[in-house]
């Protein structure tokens, strides 16, 4: 058995390095992992164990790939904090946070056994208006909770909700993941937690929109500053998907879907689910949290929950008609899930949304601006360069090193200053590992000469010079060589190390007699011993009858001699 420690208030210590758990590993000793639930872009959840008191929990690791990245690092410092200040029957509870002494962040949540509203809504596509009432009341008294205590979630959406059965309640939900929350100032807290909102502040600065495109808000879209607005129109999404079936605005289009966040008019109930009866003032509700502008929409999360219990209380003063919710079995949605317990991240994504696992999408004010105008409607959506670095960590760890060299190099174009990213750099340094295949090993050299191009990067330039003077694979050296031609580089190769190498290599006679060529028009002396000693290499044939291979190339060499002799 292997045991992980961590550091952190009580300064532990790790007794080996960071390796991907597995079963029967204990993490600070505390936590035994005893299964996998899920995995997303930024960590993997583990079912485990609390050793001493044998309490069934969820472990969520950042993943190595993404932990020098520091957006990464802060969403899950941050969702660790949101989540530890909401003590709130309708928010996951977190009761662990450290960091390893190699580095790796966890997380210790309570183990949730239920199903994501996304998995439900993909089995059945709609649900009764008034079963999503119901759901949607729970998820607003989180939010009205998170919102009094200063935090907005951002992300408000069925993937990031999970249904338990509670107190009776087969639609108890849940709100999860609050890895991209904005964290408000609050002038009470410690030093410390203004530390953590200036930090904050620095991801979330104004001209900046974080959440998923589906369900945003315009004010989100724009890059405006938010409040707990924001969160309810992203609910009044999920409120109208759970009821028609389809999200109000939908399309491949990231730009086109911020847009008509924007400006277009929400479609009704009867145009886009003309088979469904929604009372009008279901409809009316729904409609009010769709409101473009924040002043224009309903206030606050408390407001709104005060609007539901009107439209679900019956004559007796009871909420009417939760009796006639078709019963909830919640065996038959466990049979859909890979694992007894709730997958923590959801795995599987439809095309429809298409940035859905808490990307974050980052649309600047002014380019937002011109998709209004000259760009039009297909306007190319705007991509995350940390994102786009993460999926090239995660390709490198699953050996995928082409797909990884791919993001990397699209990495670079959207900032160029990643260079100097260090998971990026290990990646590609076990990319040109002798080992490695020689497609990669060519890939991998190609990259270094982007890296060179685009960014100036000296030490890219040193390795693809190391490369190319003195590597002893032939393949490799020659690649080298013709990158960093194409780079600039030619006049630092050590053009006499990387000829001798190919007189010494040469898989045939003219090859070799090339190189003889090439070193005398280097005209250096120091070219001299290698031109004698090729010029009687000895191959082949046994003992005594051994037979020189470099005899083409005698004559040449002797003329070389000569020459640079001459000079």
């Amino acid at each position: 058995m292997r045991t992980l420690r961590g550091t952190g208030a009580q300064g532990l210590t790790a007794t080996q390095d960071s390796q991907t758990p597995q079963i029967g590993d204990v993490l600070d000793s505390r936590y035994r992992i005893t299964g996998v639930l899920g995995s997303g872009g930024m960590g993997c959840v583990y079912l485990a164990e609390h050793i001493s008191i044998q309490r069934p929990l969820a472990l969520k690791l950042l993943h190595p790939e993404v932990e020098d990245v520091d957006e990464m690092i802060k969403r899950f410092e941050r969702e660790a904090f949101a989540i530890g200040r909401m003590d709130h029957p309708n928010c996951v509870n977190v009761s662990d946070f450290g960091k390893l002494s190699d580095g790796t962040f966890y997380m210790v949540l309570e183990l949730l056994d239920g199903v994501l509203l996304f998995d439900l809504l993909e089995q059945e596509t709609r649900v009764d208006w008034k079963r999503a009432l119901h759901i949607g009341r729970h998820v607003l008294s989180a939010l009205d909770y998170a919102h009094d205590a200063g935090i907005i979630h951002r992300d408000v959406k069925p993937e990031n909700v999970i249904l338990v059965q509670e107190d009776g309640d087969p639609d108890f939900a849940k709100i999860l993941d609050f890895g991209i929350a904005k964290l408000l100032h609050d002038e009470a807290k410690p030093e410390s937690d203004t530390l953590l909102l200036i930090n904050d502040a620095k991801l979330t600065q104004q001209g900046v929109a974080i959440g998923t495109p589906t369900y945003i808000a315009p004010e989100q879209a724009y890059g405006l500053p938010i409040d707990g607005r924001a969160d309810l129109y992203s609910l009044s999404v999920m409120l109208y998907e759970m009821i028609a079936g389809v999200p109000p605005f939908d399309t491949h289009d990231v730009g086109a879907l911020l847009r008509m966040h924007i400006s277009e008019r929400v479609p009704r109930f009867a145009d886009v689910a003309p088979d469904v009866d929604v009372p009008d003032a279901v409809e009316r509700l729904i409609l009010h949290g769709l409101e473009k502008k924040p002043d224009d929409r309903i206030g606050s999360a408390k407001e709104y929950i005060g609007r539901i219990d009107k439209i679900l209380l019956g004559k007796d003063g009871r909420r009417s008609g939760l009796r006639e919710i078709p019963p909830f079995d919640i065996h038959r949605i466990r049979a859909l899930l890979t694992t007894r317990f709730a997958r923590v991240v959801p795995q599987k994504r439809p095309t429809k949304r298409m940035l859905a696992a808490a990307i974050v999408v980052i649309v600047l004010t002014a380019g937002l601006a011109l998709a209004f105008g000259s760009t039009g409607p297909d306007a190319p959506a705007p991509e995350e360069p940390y994102a786009v670095m993460s999926l090239g960590h995660a390709q490198a760890n699953k050996e995928l090193s082409m797909q990884a060299l791919i993001a990397y190099e699209k990495a670079l174009s959207l900032d160029p200053e990643l260079a100097n990213n260090k998971r990026m750099r290990a990646n590609v340094e076990r990319m040109l590992d002798k080992k490695a295949p020689p497609d990669v090993v060519d890939a991998a050299l190609e990259f270094l000469g982007t890296l060179v191009s685009t960014a100036g990067d000296q030490t890219a330039a040193d390795q693809l010079i190391d490369f190319a003077s003195s590597s002893k694979v032939p393949r490799r050296r020659h690649k080298a060589v013709k990158v960093a031609e194409e780079v600039g580089l030619s006049d630092r190769i050590d053009r006499l190390d990387s000829y001798t190498l190919d007189l010494q290599q040469g898989e045939t006679c003219p090859d070799r007699k090339e190189a003889v060529a090439n070193l005398r028009a280097l005209g250096s002396k120091k070219a001299i011993p290698a031109l004698r000693k090729a010029r009687n290499r000895p191959r082949g044939g046994l003992g005594r009858k051994r037979v020189n291979t470099n005899a083409c190339l005698r004559g040449s060499a002797n003329e070389a001699i000569r020459y640079l002799q001459r000079l």
